[in-house]
Formats: structure tokens, sequence, C-alpha cells
């Protein structure tokens, strides 16, 4: 039985607890941590609203670090948080610069904040993008490919071909989440490919992600933080990963 944690870190194992084992039940782990079941009941839909776990009857079960979920979804999960990222990202663009959008959730709300009168060209292989940049006004390129109806985006050959064609002054990139990588992360080998010849032609590499990334994980990882210029996230990531992380990376709240 473990005692006198604080939530957040209760909170932390018991998602590895629910990868390692596949599923918990709640009476199991409030013995466990020593806790009610109702805090382990206010944990799972925390951490369900997180995409951390799946919360079930009684219980809650692993989520898949493989299967992406469509991105109409993911859209709406911290919509607060994700808009307040990509506000702050706004200040890595600049007049008469090449912007790459890409294809994750919170990017998604960077496009949106894009408007007409900026002089910049806009790149990208998102759909969604796409679709929220129209009528801007804008000078907007879309990368051709392998089109996913998950993710909304194009992959593959085409694109990757059409991606090393350009230099970009700023990359907007997005991650599925990192908590036992090394690095931003993702879930679909393509999704991966893209992002690292993205990242090649890029002077100025930027992840947003929300906080919730931070205590999930996916099965690839598309580069190191070293190769990164700055992670901007929200005020309730995790102070003691966020600590850790600022070695490598600069780590910028909002």
């Amino acid at each position: 039985m473990k005692k006198n944690l604080l939530a957040a870190e209760r909170r932390k194992q018991l998602t590895e607890m629910v990868r390692s084992n596949g599923s918990v039940r709640i009476g199991e782990i409030a013995e466990f941590f020593g806790v009610s079941s109702e805090t382990i009941r206010k944990d799972l839909i925390y951490l369900n609203n997180c995409g951390a776990v799946k919360k079930s009857f009684g219980g809650a079960v692993a989520v898949s670090e493989y299967r992406e979920r469509p991105v109409s979804g993911r859209s709406m999960e911290h919509a607060e948080k994700k808009a307040a990222v990509a506000g702050r990202a706004m200040e890595f663009l600049s007049d008469g610069g090449v912007v790459f959008i890409d294809s994750g959730s919170t990017v998604l709300e960077a496009a949106k904040l894009l408007h007409a009168g900026m002089d910049i060209a806009v790149v990208t292989n998102s759909l969604a993008a796409l679709n929220a940049l129209t009528e801007k006004n804008l000078d907007i390129h879309f990368i051709g490919g392998v089109f996913s109806d998950v993710t909304m985006a194009t992959s593959g050959f085409w694109a990757v071909g059409a991606v090393n064609t350009i230099k970009f002054d700023v990359a907007l990139l997005g991650t599925s989440g990192f908590q036992s990588h090394s690095g931003p992360s993702v879930k679909t080998f393509p999704d991966a490919q893209m992002k690292q010849e993205v990242l090649k032609n890029s002077r100025k590499k930027i992840v947003l992600a929300d906080s919730s990334k931070f205590i999930t994980n996916a099965v690839v990882q598309y580069t190191e933080w070293g190769n990164i210029d700055a992670l901007v996230t929200d005020a309730d990531a995790p102070a003691d990963a966020v600590k850790a992380l600022r070695g490598t990376v600069d780590v910028i709240t909002v």
C-alpha cells in the first residue's frame, strides 16, 4: 500500500499501472494507494480526459500507443490549453517567413490564428489546417501524398519529396505523447517520417503540446529534444518533467 502521494504522482503511477496491466479495477487500486474509491474515480476521469487511459465501468483500460484517433475528436480535448499554446507559438513567426503547419490538433489551433495581412507563406500537409486557412488571403501551399482520413493529413513518398524541395523558417510540429521517450513521439511511422524530413529542412523547430502529452506515450520517437528549439506547453505540465527537459530544450509554459 502506498500512502500520502501527491495527486500528480499518484496519477502518474496509476497511468503506468494501467499500461502495464492492460486494465485496473477501482477497488483494488484504491486499496493499493490507501485512498477512497471516489478519489481513484476522480483520478480516472482526469486521466481519461487527458487521453492517458480509457475509463471503463468500475475501472480503466489502456489506450493504444500506436493507434491514432481522429483529429476531429482530439481537437475538442483540452481546447483552452491548446489555444493558449497556439497563441504563444505565433511569436515565433516573422514577416517574410515560410512556416510549416503540421497535422497535430494543437498545431491546428495555430493555423486558426493565422490571418489575412500576415506577410508569411504557409505550407501544410494537413487538410484540417488547410480548411482552417481558407478565405484568409494567405500564401498557402498544400503538400500532396497518401491521405489518412484519421489524421486528415498526407505522408509518403510524394509528400516527403515535396518537403525536400522547400526550406522552412519555422516548423510548428505536434506530438502524441512522450512520457517514456527522450523526444517528441507520434503513433504512426509515416507521420514520424514526414516530421523528420520537415526537421531536416527547417531553421527553427517548435513543438506544440498540451500538458497531457507529458503523461502519455506514442510508439515512434521522431527526434531527440536536443534537435528541437522550443517546446511550448501549458502551465499544468508536471513541474519535475519540465525541469528535467529544460536541460535539453527551451520549455515555454503559458
